[in-house]
């Protein structure tokens, strides 16, 4: 068997690099790496993700129910004014919850980008096994 121990970065695709790498590190404060005309780079944490051009982004019957999305830790103390930021930044936040079950417990807040993706925020403690 293959023994990973970690996740390098992960992919989303999108339509315009640019309005992209805005939402990403304007509003998310996501540090940019590198870009090139295909690819944003970008930094999270410790993590690294990656805006990739020339796909169509994943299109769901309704992005708000569907169970894929992509989640950021935020700081329990930030989380609630990190709501008030997208809100206040045009950003529809929605599915607002202090989780008690399941694997990844604690607050948590669903959002999409410019291109449909959803997102979430989470401010728990992390997965119930850590």
């Amino acid at each position: 068997m293959l023994k990973t121990h970690g996740v390098l970065h992960f992919s989303l695709p999108v339509t315009d690099l640019d309005r992209s790498r805005k939402f990403y590190e304007g509003l998310l404060g996501m540090k940019v790496i590198e870009q090139s005309s295909r690819m944003v780079f970008l930094k999270t944490g410790e993590n690294y993700f990656i805006l990739a051009k020339g796909q169509q982004p994943l299109k769901y019957d309704t992005a708000q129910t569907t169970p894929v999305h992509h989640a950021f830790k935020v700081k329990l103390e930030d989380f609630e004014s990190s709501i008030e930021f997208l809100r206040k930044s045009g950003v529809d936040v929605f599915n607002i919850e202090d989780r008690n079950e399941g694997v990844f417990w604690g607050p948590q807040a669903y959002f999409l980008d410019p291109d449909g993706n959803k997102l979430e925020i989470y401010a728990g403690r992390g997965a119930k096994d850590s």
